[in-house]
């Protein structure tokens, strides 16, 4: 598995088709909608969410597969709509509040998503999750939400705030960003401009046999570790700075953070300060 880390650019598809709703509800209290819907090879598939969960696994055909649970559905407006062609090549899923139900109303959206499907995933207040899909490219961005991807494939920009950042086993670009959390990232780094970012949170990265990085990272008020001790940390005050080459350093890794820690290759898991 390869971690290489870069700006995703994602271009759109245009259309002037109107956007028909598939439902629009009223009434009643939860209930669950599923569908299945034929795509391209290397197709668009878009998810706006307002207070939606999202959760992403592979599909085992060329269909997406939905399934959505609308909870205080009176509240939450949700459409599909398929876009350019015939298999669809840009796919829509949306499920926002309306007025009276931002504080109550929420979905769980699921998706089963087949191989070398583009994603585009925006979200607000609830978490994302991906596990063992295959995909040319994923932006994923929600806020106040975790976000999870773990063993799959694809260029990944992930992006939220206030909450955590798991990645484990992903092949591909990643960019990610968090504030207000800690970020637990482990695999194999070989190749690419990578980086991982947050404020007031730490960073945990285990790297795994194979891996090839030239490692740079800089911190205040937190604790840094390489395969837990000082070699490769300058301290001056309240700040510190690391270098750590594995390899020949093919690749290159920049961890920003701060206030928090980084550990590089800690002996557990649960390594983050003031955690147990």
């Amino acid at each position: 598995m390869t971690f290489k880390l870069r700006t995703l650019v994602f271009m759109f598809i245009i259309a002037m088709a109107t956007m028909a709703p598939v439902c629009v509800l009223s009434g009643g209290d939860s209930s669950t909608y599923s569908s299945s819907t034929e795509l391209s090879s290397g197709a668009l598939v878009e998810v706006i969410g307002e207070n939606a969960e999202v959760k992403i696994r592979r599909s085992a055909s060329s269909s997406l597969e939905l399934i959505i649970t609308r909870h205080n559905e009176e509240f939450v407006d949700f459409y599909t709509q398929s876009l350019a062609g015939d298999p669809s090549r840009h796919f829509i899923i949306s499920a926002t509040t309306s007025t009276g139900g931002s504080t109550t109303a929420n979905s769980v959206i699921e998706l089963s998503v087949p191989v070398g499907t583009q994603l585009a995933v925006r979200t607000t207040n609830r978490p994302i999750t991906i596990d063992s899909v295959a995909l040319t490219s994923a932006t994923l961005t929600t806020n106040d939400g975790e976000i999870s991807v773990t063993n799959s494939s694809g260029d990944f920009e992930l992006s939220t705030t206030n909450s955590e950042v798991t990645v484990q086993d992903v092949d591909g670009y990643v960019n990610l960003a968090t504030t207000n959390a800690h970020v637990w990232f482990e695999g194999i780094v070989d190749d690419g401009s990578n980086s991982i970012s947050t404020t007031n949170g730490d960073v945990s990265l285990r790297l795994q046999n194979g891996s090839n990085v030239d490692i740079s990272g800089n911190t205040h008020n937190g604790d840094v570790t390489i395969n837990g001790g000082g070699e490769g940390v300058t301290k001056d005050g309240d700040k510190a700075t690391l270098e750590h080459l594995v390899q020949n350093g093919n690749a290159t890794l920049n961890i920003t953070t701060g206030p928090g820690a980084i550990h590089i290759n800690p002996a557990s898991i649960a390594v983050f300060d003031g955690d147990s």
